[in-house]
């Protein structure tokens, strides 16, 4: 009896030394933290580093401290909070721009405008070339000075022919398909598709345009990715299954994560039932409306992103994928969203984080592609005299699909030295899985 008393004290006085965990005041820096730091030590792909933190820092801050220096995508943002979420000027302002330095000068060129937005409606065009952004010469890098210009209310640019623009910053909504035509050269039909960005809201309207494409009997597809930031997985198998010879059932993306949250697989079937609330696309009839293509010509650069990397990486094993343009950005993985709890937030507006927590793989376990997809045709948009508009026949990235990838392999065409200055580095998240 007297020894299990003296287990029994033992015991109890290990326990009374464990510490408790500390209670913060809800909302306070050091309550949302201490829920920051939890969790990616719970979720995040790399480990973190648990010591050397402050509770009590700024929050972003914190967040951003706890980042593996290969991270540059995962994100925390509080609702309402406008201060935490980044801007970019095709969202902002309506459309974008890079700077090339071609033949020892510096040249600021619009690439895309959006659809419908204040820009488009002012008569600015994709290949404009642009002298002045506020009091900014344009014949200089000016990638220092991005984040401030889009944190005005409005900016002025100023155009080569001298015309200026005033354009009022906005929440810009991005329609999901800037430009659909069929192009025929020599009787062969190819379809011609823009994709702005992986989300359902054009999902209809995609289905719609590949109708048209079979009661056309067009048997070749041009897929541009080429400023496509990327979205949902789940949108990403739902391109797949209208356009590709896949199958529902087919296995679409290996997931790898921390030892903690270990290792997924999603059949295309899987990846489509994560669709957002108020969509109900079902698999086998997104698959009786498609193409089943067995080749697909996909056109890309260094802007193409996540959603847009699984797509070319993930059709590989079905399908003949060609390539054009410029390797992708090298965003490999997939994160997941999490949010505060009330305890957490106390009565402020709740945070989210989203960190990085998969590496994706393909049906045949090919990926790790953080330097990006190479093209089978490396072709520089910019090595044209000027830009055209997208579906353009005389686009060099359009001319290498349509008049066949044999006749432009990459080292075939004499292309000046282009070297590029600034160029969004935009990337939307893929989210995985809501917790």
């Amino acid at each position: 009896m007297k020894f299990y008393v003296a287990i029994l004290l033992i015991l109890s006085l290990l326990f009374s030394c464990q510490k408790e965990p500390v209670h913060y005041d809800s909302g306070s820096n050091e309550a949302i933290n201490q829920w920051i730091l939890g969790t990616m030590d719970d979720y995040y792909f790399w480990k973190i580093n648990q010591s050397g933190h402050n509770l009590s820092d700024n929050r972003i801050q914190f967040f951003q401290n706890l980042l593996h220096k290969d991270d540059h995508y995962s994100t925390i943002i509080q609702n309402m909070n406008l201060a935490s979420y980044k801007n970019n000027f095709e969202t902002s302002f309506g459309f974008d721009f890079i700077q090339v330095k071609r033949e020892g000068s510096i040249q600021a060129i619009v690439t895309l405008v959006v659809p419908g937005s204040q820009a488009e409606q002012m008569g600015l065009k994709r290949g404009d070339v642009l002298l002045k952004i506020n009091d900014l010469n344009l014949n200089a890098d000016i990638s220092g000075s991005v984040e401030k210009i889009l944190n005005g209310n409005s900016l002025n640019l100023m155009r080569k022919d001298g015309k200026e623009f005033k354009i009022a910053s906005a929440y810009i909504a991005q329609p999901g398909i800037y430009k659909v035509v069929t192009i025929e050269v020599d009787n062969k039909k190819f379809g011609y598709l823009y994709l702005s960005h992986f989300n359902f809201d054009s999902g209809y309207d995609l289905i719609r345009e590949i109708q048209k494409f079979k009661t056309e009997q067009v048997k070749d597809v041009i897929l541009d990715l080429r400023y496509n930031p990327g979205g949902q997985v789940s949108y990403a198998a739902f391109c797949a299954l209208l356009l590709g010879n896949v199958n529902p059932t087919d296995r679409f993306v290996q997931m790898v994560g921390n030892n903690k949250v270990g290792k997924k697989e999603y059949r295309f079937i899987d990846a489509l039932s994560t669709q957002p609330d108020g969509y109900s696309f079902k698999a086998e009839d997104i698959k009786s409306k498609g193409l089943n293509l067995s080749k697909i010509y996909i056109l890309s650069s260094k802007q193409s992103a996540s959603a847009s990397e699984l797509m070319i990486n993930n059709l590989k094993p079905y399908m003949d994928v060609i390539q054009i343009g410029e390797s992708t950005m090298g965003k490999d993985m997939a994160s997941i969203n999490i949010t505060s709890d009330n305890e957490t937030s106390g009565n402020g507006y709740k945070w989210i984080i989203s960190p990085l927590v998969y590496q994706l793989f393909n049906s045949k376990g090919e990926g790790n592609y953080k330097t990006g997809l190479k093209p089978q045709i490396n072709i520089n948009e910019f090595s044209a005299k000027e830009l055209y508009p997208f579906g353009d026949i005389r686009d060099p990235l359009i001319q290498a699909a349509v008049n066949g990838e044999v006749k432009l392999k990459a080292g075939t065409r004499n292309e000046p030295t282009i070297e590029v200055v600034y160029r969004s580095k935009t990337a939307l998240q893929m989210v995985v899985d809501e917790i």
